[in-house]
């Protein structure tokens, strides 16, 4: 018996669909997928442990949360500078602290410490005797409360009421329309915002400690930065707001004076995967559990808790498209992104130097990141590591 032209054509595009589908699928499994939250099919993109924690597992909440991995809500941080426009800023290379609070001397001197971690960051050395800058510091920490009074909800909706009505010896009846109105009160609520200001004073110490008293203070920097939000505690948002004046000296950044931040808040060993091949290395921060146990950029990683690296990424979440299962099932995410620092992880490497394999135990550090946002909280910039935090 023939078969029609028409079956023939049907069958052989369901059997090209089939070998398609199959063939989608083996490249899949075979790590080849490019995962959907890197942003981007470019293998030179740099995909960050806290990009990965943002797109898949974080839950947005506040800093008395205990769930883990966690974003903060974001932060507004108004920055103004201002400087001696004669002086050679990039000349001051060293620096003391003026102590000078009379009302909260311990809250200084903490703000102080995370400070110091700042400048060195930048390259400042801090000196006890003959600083070339001496910096003050002034800070305000002050409360609002608003009161939204009860509002009272009016809606009316129609319904429809059913009339009997006789009509000779015959009973009837007929619907009509009546409108009902009803009314529900929102009780009312107190709103609580803090706004938090601090203010770095940069004084040539060679002026103020001169024969001649000068008449005004030798200021030859100026940086001011505030915010508002929900948290009552300036310590918790200073390093950030230090991080931010510090990027205008010596010379003032390009970014505007509004900027939104937002903390991520998780664990991780401090690596960086390549999104094409998640085996790859490609960035071993400083400081991190990585760094100290001598993982470095280009290396391999092959197996994670005796789990096979391969490219779990991928894989996982492209085939189920659930990030759920990939919270649960994902090696990397289990064990290398979003371990709090309970428990530590063992990584089998071959370094790229060597070629040999190494087995290494160490334990994610649970630490806080901000990161650039927009005003709806929405990353546009890479991990930015705040000193001080700790």
């Amino acid at each position: 018996m023939s078969i029609p032209r028409e079956t023939k054509t049907q069958n052989n595009s369901r059997s090209m669909a089939n070998f398609l589908l199959s063939a989608c699928l083996t490249l899949s499994l075979a790590g080849c997928v490019t995962p959907p939250y890197s942003g981007t099919d470019a293998t030179s993109q740099l995909t960050t442990e806290a990009g990965i924690v943002r797109a898949l597992g974080y839950q947005v909440a506040d800093t008395s949360t205990s769930f883990f991995p966690v974003a903060l809500p974001t932060e507004e941080i108004n920055v103004r500078v201002y400087k001696d426009v004669d002086e050679s800023l990039a000349a001051y290379k060293t620096f003391g602290f003026d102590y000078t609070s009379k009302t909260n001397p311990l809250l200084e001197k903490e703000l102080f410490r995370q400070l110091e971690k700042v400048l060195q960051a930048h390259g400042l050395t801090r000196v006890k005797e003959n600083p070339q800058v001496l910096i003050s510091m002034d800070f305000f920490i002050g409360k609002k409360e608003q009161y939204t009074p009860p509002t009272t909800v009016t809606s009316t909706e129609v319904k429809y009421v059913w009339n009997t009505a006789a009509i000779g010896w015959n009973v009837g009846g007929f619907s009509s329309a009546v409108p009902v109105t009803s009314s529900t009160t929102e009780p009312g609520y107190t709103t609580t915002t803090y706004y938090s200001n601090i203010r770095l004073n940069f004084l040539n110490h060679a002026k103020l400690v001169g024969g001649v008293k000068p008449e005004t203070p030798p200021l030859i920097w100026l940086g001011e930065a505030e915010t508002g939000g929900f948290e009552s505690d300036i310590r918790g948002i200073a390093p950030v707001m230090f991080s931010e004046l510090i990027g205008e000296f010596p010379d003032q950044s390009a970014k505007a004076p509004k900027r939104y931040v937002r903390c991520f808040r998780y664990g991780g060993l401090g690596l960086g995967f390549d999104p094409a091949d998640w085996c790859a290395i490609r960035y071993v921060e400083p400081s991190s559990a990585a760094a100290e146990h001598g993982i470095k950029q280009g290396d391999v990683l092959l197996t994670i808790n005796g789990e096979s690296a391969s490219n779990w990424p991928a894989v996982s979440y492209w085939y189920t498209n659930s990030p759920d299962y990939y919270r649960s099932n994902d090696p990397y995410f289990r064990h290398v992104l979003s371990n709090r620092g309970d428990s530590d992880v063992e990584l089998v490497i071959m370094s790229a130097e060597t070629g040999k394999r190494v087995t290494l135990r160490m334990r994610p550090r649970s630490e806080d990141r901000y990161l650039y946002v927009d005003s709806a909280g929405i990353p546009l910039q890479k991990t930015t590591r705040i000193l001080g935090m700790d």
